[in-house]
């Protein structure tokens, strides 16, 4: 074989094109307001929540925003999130959310799981998962302060055109190990 460098790297190049990263930690905490929109079932009562909050986060992602359902009898939920970086790339979630009655009865505490499910920019094609907790400190039957502190994982995929740079250095390389081979051989 006249290119086994090139050989032994060709498989790389490609594996990368397709692949996802290795997992990266994730962490993120944000204030802001969480407000009940709807009234679902007024005998749960079952609730829908919107959330808005800012902090700070692993890869710029300083705003949030989520939608989701709790059974306030029970204080099991289940919603969607979404995180946004600076540059505007967003990162989609899915989550469970159980809210827990503390001593004080305007506060709650929350535990939950979020799932990374893709998004946008550097996002598209994320996954992986955090644990959150948090609270809710109600100002009003319908408004609360909401803490979110996220921490986990996230695996992202490598942009297509990182892969196919690759590649062109490669191509760009076979001439020179070719003059090479003929001055060594």
């Amino acid at each position: 074989m006249k290119f086994p460098a090139l050989q032994a790297a060709l498989p790389f190049a490609l594996a990368s094109m397709s692949a996802v990263a290795a997992p990266q930690p994730f962490s993120a905490s944000y204030t802001g307001t969480a407000q009940v929109v709807e009234v679902l079932n007024p005998a749960g009562p079952v609730l829908r929540f919107e959330t808005v909050a800012a902090g700070t986060g692993t890869f710029d992602l300083g705003s949030y925003f989520s939608t989701d359902v709790i059974n306030m009898a029970t204080g099991a939920g289940t919603g969607t999130n979404r995180f946004v970086a600076g540059n505007g790339d967003e990162l989609f979630g899915s989550f469970s959310v159980q809210v827990i009655p503390t001593a004080v009865a305007n506060i709650v505490d929350l535990l939950g799981q979020a799932t990374f499910t893709g998004g946008t920019g550097l996002f598209s094609g994320a996954s992986g998962s955090a644990a959150f907790t948090g609270s809710g400190v109600f100002s009003s039957q319908t408004v609360a302060t909401a803490t979110l502190n996220y921490s986990g994982s996230i695996a992202l995929v490598p942009e297509p055109g990182s892969g196919l740079l690759m590649l062109g250095g490669l191509a760009m390389a076979v001439p020179l190990v070719r003059r090479w081979n003929k001055q060594n051989a």
